[in-house]
């Protein structure tokens, strides 16, 4: 086990092979862009934060926007850059280094699942920070796999760093913290499981 999830490890920090790894395992990514599409305003020249964008797999949903994206691994921001369009950011996500209500919407896909709930309340807390009124939030996290037949699913989440992955329950208690849970849907994307949360922030108020 331990050599297999170093192997993990080594195919995960290096861009080309998370891509090309991932796209197998799930499916070339079908049911998540379907579920960014439905749920956030796409290809409509809103300004658009992909918080954790990883290597940019999802940039392209978003041709024609305002689009920044911002990892922490360098490595993911380089060919980003070389290979998507949009603005890439070197960033820690509890701390981006952006001006006050700078988006219309922020996506967040695999993520949360790395951080503890201290973590994920400072992230949340900047996503509040940096969305305008009435902004959204597209959060999509994994989740135990369903099926105890899903053998490489739970092969997956045992040797990779996802060290706080949550129940659909615990990721709602969470996210009221901060916002109101606009809708919510458990999907399968390939081996994977997720749930998929739309969160409202910064509402303006009713007259």
């Amino acid at each position: 086990m331990g050599l297999f999830a170093a192997t993990v490890q080594r195919i995960s920090d290096h861009p080309v092979l998370f891509i090309v790894l991932r796209s197998i395992l799930e499916n070339d990514f079908k049911a998540i862009r379907a579920v960014i599409r439905r749920r956030l305003r796409v290809g409509q020249g809103l300004r658009t934060l992909d918080l954790g964008c990883g290597p940019g797999a999802f940039a392209d949903l978003f041709a024609g926007d305002d689009y920044v994206g911002v990892d922490l691994n360098a490595r993911y921001i380089d060919h980003a850059r070389k290979t998507r369009q949009g603005a890439f950011i070197v960033s820690d996500a509890r701390r981006v280094e952006l001006p006050d209500a700078r988006f219309d919407q922020i996506l967040i896909f695999g993520l949360l699942h790395h951080l503890p709930d201290d973590e994920v309340r400072a992230v949340l807390a900047e996503c509040r920070r940096l969305l305008a009124r009435d902004g959204r939030i597209l959060v999509i996290e994994d989740i135990p796999a369903i099926s105890r037949m899903n053998l490489i699913g739970h092969l997956i989440h045992h040797v990779e760093n996802g060290e706080h992955i949550r129940a659909v329950e615990e990721y709602q208690r969470l996210y009221s913290e901060t916002a109101t849970i606009e809708s919510g849907e458990v999907l399968q994307s390939g081996i994977c499981d997720y749930y998929a949360a739309v969160l409202l922030v910064n509402q303006a108020a009713k007259p």
